[in-house]
């Protein structure tokens, strides 16, 4: 019933603060309670007892697993039901579940189960408020409108899950391009370097055998040079390895802690990067990688912060995010950064308390015009 592309649940990422901020609107629930007489003590005690059982199971339903959510739906479907029995505002529990319906299944589907859904409010408009059309309009205005917003949301998320798998496999295809691209150079460099060092050093050996010296000698400083030209032309053919860009790395960061719902501010120096060697950027990209990573996965905040600046011949590079952290376990991604870090020189300290911040310094190769 669902895409076999994954989509995302509506309780992760920037879909997080939506599906938890429009529970306000539920609080319609309660609307019809001010429009006529209060009811006993036990019957409003089951209607709050039925809004709160509702909420709980829409927050656990979002968190759920596809393959799950159809039992999480059924619960929400019988549970608006009894609900609506109990009160008119049970009318509005079912748009909730109309675009959790909108947003995980395919239009066919989403359609039909709405339909299910329309069934059944007209079953309790004729059951129950036989003599009123108050309920089943308000369920029917509220399933139509949140299926479309449901279902807008999904368009709009697959269409982002298809751009982001282009782009893998664009960056897959440019990856094997350019590891196609070094072969063919290293060859091309290589194979006649190696061949006229290959002759050269028999030539040099059948000249000692017949005891011409100062010919093998001149063949052996031959060796020499070409050697060392081959080695030249090596090294300049592998810097054309197309390294990690720390100016991409870190837009890239910023977009991914943007999607789960972070709040993100960013200054960087782009001039002191320009200072780097093509091994301190391509460590330094993996660094705020793993960084990044680790406050998805970690971090209890809301804000992160990422500076980058030159200051006395040392790139400072420093993220913080507010998060607080009691209890810190170093695992593979902080070793992982120590590691990059002693490998390009770098000083490296970590502080948590109020918030959690990782700072790095590490001398430049070129000074900063």
């Amino acid at each position: 019933m669902t895409n076999t592309m994954t989509i995302p649940l509506l309780a992760e990422g920037r879909k997080k603060k939506w599906s938890y901020s429009s529970l306000v609107f539920s609080l319609f629930y309660f609307v019809p309670l001010f429009a006529a007489p209060l009811p006993d003590s036990v019957a409003l005690l089951t209607i709050l007892a039925g809004y709160v059982l509702f909420i709980a199971l829409y927050v656990t339903s979002i968190h759920q697993p596809l393959q799950r959510l159809p039992y999480w739906v059924v619960a929400l479907l019988l549970l608006a039901t009894l609900n609506s029995i109990n009160t008119h505002g049970g009318a509005v529990m079912f748009g909730y579940i109309a675009f959790i319906v909108g947003y995980y299944y395919r239009v066919r589907t989403a359609v039909l189960l709405t339909a299910l859904m329309a069934a059944v409010v007209i079953t309790i408009q004729m059951t129950a408020y036989a003599d009123q059309v108050v309920f089943a309009t308000i369920a029917t205005a509220n399933m139509l409108v949140l299926i479309g917003f449901g279902m807008m949301e999904r368009k709009e998320t697959l269409h982002q899950l298809r751009e982001a798998r282009h782009a893998a496999s664009m960056g897959t295809l440019s990856a094997i391009a350019e590891r196609e691209r070094i072969g063919r150079d290293l060859h091309d460099v290589a194979g006649h370097a190696l061949s006229s060092i290959s002759l050269k050093a028999q030539l040099a050996d059948k000249l000692l055998e017949k005891g011409r010296i100062d010919e093998a000698r001149a063949e052996a400083r031959a060796l020499a040079q070409l050697s060392q030209s081959l080695l030249s032309e090596i090294r300049q053919t592998v810097s054309g390895i197309k390294q990690l860009s720390l100016h991409e790395e870190i837009e890239k960061a910023l977009a991914k802690l943007r999607e789960n719902g972070f709040e993100v501010s960013a200054e960087v120096d782009h001039d002191a990067v320009s200072a780097l060697s093509v091994l301190q950027e391509t460590h330094l990209a993996l660094i705020i990688k793993e960084g990044v990573t680790n406050v998805l996965r970690h971090s209890r905040g809301k804000q992160v912060t990422l500076t980058l600046h030159a200051e006395h011949g040392q790139l400072l590079l420093t993220i913080t995010d507010d998060g607080k952290t009691y209890t810190v376990q170093e695992g593979n991604g902080l070793s992982g950064i120590r590691e990059r870090a002693a490998l390009i020189n770098a000083d490296i300290a970590f502080d948590w308390g109020q918030q959690t911040r990782l700072n790095i310094s590490l001398p430049m190769e070129r000074s900063v015009i």
